[in-house]
């Protein structure tokens, strides 16, 4: 099917590509030749010849968009559900009407204080979340609530517990000795991270102010089927590789933390669910050692 040709000046030919017609795009084509001329040259001017081509990119069907996806067993950053993607990347570029990406409006505006409104309410209605609790979405990755948890729930001379069945575990004891005492009251590593402790046979610090456990270890495949009951102290546990994968009594809990791109959403984000009476008595003048 020939091009048609819809304007045309000097400089230029405007046609229409018939595959596209239906959507109003348009090819901007120049001639092959043209003489110029300039008025105050008297010397002959060489015709010059200009070559051009011009394509338009074929949108992919929806069947070979789908063999572009490939299979993703990370343990984080993860797959994502397709139907949250595309929803995500229908609105990307004008959110809701308002104009705006999620990208570019304000942290503080009222389309933005909309979309975090939300996602508290979804997830409070998800897991059964009281009133009792706040719901944070903060920075700097769950790594971060290793400090963050013993230094905003404990002073230095406290004494917590922590149950170390795996790598995570291990890492969050050693961040919390800067910050409190705390125990490793239960610890896998002697078998290779291959066990969960019976609860009946952990024995706590008498005067412990909380137990931490990691849910999940991904590296070493361990995971809690069910909570311990601590007879000191609250519960404090790290969910970030199997949060919202299964039902979950957060009456149990002090703190639940989790790391988004795990389960939840893409990385950046990090949850945190904590008793309202925990917070308001934070260690004061720390200065936290990130490792940069």
């Amino acid at each position: 099917m020939a091009s048609k040709l819809i304007s045309s000046s000097p400089n230029s030919l405007l046609l229409q590509n018939p595959n596209l017609q239906h959507h109003n795009h348009h090819l901007l084509l120049k001639p092959t030749t043209k003489m110029a001329s300039f008025p105050n040259v008297t010397n002959k001017v060489k015709a010059i010849s200009i070559k051009c081509s011009a394509t338009a990119a074929t949108p992919l069907s929806q069947s070979q968009d789908l063999e572009e996806r490939v299979f993703n067993f990370a343990a984080g950053p993860a797959t994502l559900p397709e139907k949250v993607l595309k929803k995500a990347q229908s609105e990307l570029y004008n959110w809701h009407g308002s104009g705006m990406s999620v990208m570019e409006m304000s942290h503080r505006g009222k389309e933005f204080l909309s979309i975090i409104q939300k996602a508290e309410g979804d997830l409070r209605a998800l897991l059964n979340i009281s009133e009792d609790y706040a719901v944070l979405f903060l920075q700097g990755g769950a790594t971060t609530q290793f400090a963050a948890i013993p230094l905003n729930i404990v002073k230095p001379e406290d004494s917590v517990d922590y149950v170390v069945t795996g790598s995570w575990g291990d890492k969050a004891f050693k961040e919390a000795q800067k910050y409190s005492k705390p125990k490793v009251i239960w610890s896998g590593k002697s078998e290779k991270y291959t066990k969960i402790p019976s609860f009946d046979s952990l024995e706590q610090t008498p005067d412990s102010k909380y137990l931490h456990i990691c849910a999940n270890e991904t590296i070493h495949g361990v995971e809690f089927k069910d909570y311990p009951d601590p007879k000191n102290g609250i519960l404090v546990a790290d969910m970030s590789s199997n949060f919202c994968s299964k039902p979950v009594d957060v009456s149990k809990f002090g703190v639940i933390y989790a790391g988004a791109q795990k389960n939840v959403g893409p990385s950046g984000v990090t949850i945190v669910i904590i008793r309202k009476d925990l917070i308001g008595d934070a260690q004061r003048d720390y200065s936290c050692d990130v490792g940069l």
